[in-house]
Parts: structure tokens; C-alpha cells; sequence
């Protein structure tokens, strides 16, 4: 009985550390064309959790769209949930799809 719970909590413990790596550095994927400011500028945006209220951890972020002076792309939560947002040099950051489940 103390072998699964002390397996349990390992693997716990090991889900927590992986979550915590992942807040401070999601995964961009799609994003190989972007200069490096902008790669640079999206990945601070996405770090750290969504909010003080909603305990969301930010997994990965998929670069949907690249166009001539904006970069839309999606911004995908643990346990549910992804935003849509863009990026501008001009203006900087906008919500263009709020908080919604997968």
C-alpha cells in the first residue's frame, strides 16, 4: 500500500514540474518563418498562467496565420481552453477570439 502511494505521488509531483516548465515555456509551433522579434514578442505574451481568477496553464501556441503586418495565432490552455490572438508591430497584441474550450 505505501509502494502506490508513494508511486502516486511521484507521478503527481512529475505532472506538476512538467506543468510549471510548460507555463514558463510553451511550445510554438508552426512559427519556423517568423523573424525572431516576433517569435520573441508572442512567446512573452503566452507565458505564466491566463489569470489570478482562472488557474490556466498555457501548453503550446500554433501560429495560424501569417500576413503582411500581422501574425494571428492561437494560444491553447491546460486543462481546456485556447484564445485567439494576433500580433502587430504597429499596435501590439489583440484578443481576436476570447477564452472558449477547445
Amino acid at each position: 500500500m505505501k509502494k502506490k502511494w508513494i508511486l502516486l505521488l511521484t507521478i503527481a509531483a512529475a505532472i506538476l514540474l512538467s506543468l510549471c516548465v510548460l507555463c514558463a515555456h510553451p511550445i510554438l509551433l508552426g512559427g519556423a518563418d517568423l523573424p525572431a522579434e516576433e517569435r520573441k514578442a508572442i512567446l512573452s505574451q503566452a507565458k505564466g498562467v491566463y489569470s489570478d481568477r482562472l488557474w490556466l496553464v498555457p501548453v503550446f501556441v500554433s501560429v495560424e496565420k501569417v500576413g503582411a503586418q500581422r501574425v494571428y495565432y492561437t494560444v491553447r490552455y491546460f486543462p481546456f481552453g485556447s484564445v485567439g490572438m494576433s500580433y502587430g508591430e504597429p499596435d501590439g497584441y489583440n484578443i481576436e477570439k476570447p477564452l472558449t474550450r477547445w
